[in-house]
């Protein structure tokens, strides 16, 4: 199965403002052999706005106009309704769905029975489950709640309190804290773990819920987010409660990558949002060129710590720098 390489994806990353990075509509390109929709809610938070840029990038290298199409807020049917509009507008070849809750399911086959390929980057659910999807990319879920799991309890030293957050209760951050709760049960009996907790997406709101999660428990000493904005709301938690806490969270945003550095954050979760995206694009082209992909395109979620930590900021600096040109 054919793995996304991180370090050139990232230098790859330029002439993007020719991508454009549409809501939908606007006049298409007649030079390119289609256009690849891009479906997103919550589209101006940080994270998704990398993942977009990726996806844009992918689309020019492999020939096609890409589209960005979503609602500013967490608005599922708002951007349900918007692509379904879209797919109406003609010369759609093919469709990425950042999904993550089965009330996409439907539009995944209404776009299906058009016969326009969809990809499902980042969420992993098996194969036949989504009447419609042509196929997944992400990484392991399970796999790396596995491994901050060794990771956390290892750092505890097999004694103290973990908490959980999530960004929403949805498949993907479920199977997470599932798993986390589990492997660490298994491997370190004498660390409790909390129930997870919603943290959602506004970072004020995240860090006065994770100061309730810590006055309520003071016996908790890590706390574990499967969520982007989790670093920054359990450091701003930690700064305002004056705790001892072992911080960790989700991918490899400068701000997130910062808190690495300060030593606010123990580690972050590399979920493979640039390779994902990018290669959502790479995936629509072949199924468009009727070629058959792989259910799952599986990718790795590297441990980005400070003794890895050089390297994702040089890419980041990279990209940047080509944004700015």
């Amino acid at each position: 199965m054919k793995r996304f390489s991180l370090l050139p994806l990232f230098g790859v990353a330029v002439l993007l403002a020719a991508c454009g990075r549409e809501s939908g509509g606007g006049a298409a390109n007649p030079a390119s052999k289609g256009v690849f929709l891009w479906v997103q809610a919550l589209k101006g938070h940080p994270v998704h706005q990398m993942t977009q840029i990726a996806f844009l990038e992918g689309c020019r290298q492999v020939g096609y106009e890409g589209r960005v199409i979503g609602t500013d807020g967490p608005d599922i049917a708002g951007t349900i309704a918007l692509a379904e509009q879209a797919i109406t507008m003609g010369r759609i070849a093919g469709v990425a769905i950042w999904t993550g809750n089965p009330a996409y399911n439907p539009l995944v086959e209404k776009i299906g029975r058009r016969n326009i390929p969809v990809v499902l980057p980042h969420f992993p659910v098996p194969e036949g489950s989504v009447p419609g999807a042509s196929g997944i990319i992400s990484c392991d879920p399970a796999e790396y709640a596995r491994n901050a799991s060794q990771k956390i309890g290892t750092a505890l030293g097999g004694k103290g309190t973990v908490a959980l957050t999530q960004g929403s209760f949805n498949q993907t951050e479920n199977l997470v804290m599932e798993t986390f709760t589990r492997s660490m049960k298994e491997s370190f009996p004498n660390i409790k773990v909390l129930p997870p907790e919603e943290e959602g997406f506004d970072p004020s709101k995240s860090i006065a819920k994770a100061v309730a999660i810590l006055q309520a428990h003071p016996d908790v000493n890590a706390a574990f987010s499967s969520t982007g904005g989790g670093p920054t709301t359990w450091a701003g938690a930690r700064k305002e409660t004056k705790r001892q806490l072992l911080v960790v969270g989700m991918d490899y945003t400068r701000v997130n990558l910062d808190l690495v550095k300060n030593g606010e954050v123990f580690a972050v979760v590399g979920q493979p949002l640039w390779e994902e995206s990018l290669g959502s694009a790479e995936l629509l082209a072949k199924c468009a060129a009727g070629e058959k992909i792989p259910w799952w395109t599986k990718l790795p979620a590297p441990w980005i710590d400070k003794d890895n930590l050089t390297p994702f900021l040089q890419l980041l600096d990279r990209v940047e720098a080509s944004l700015n040109r």
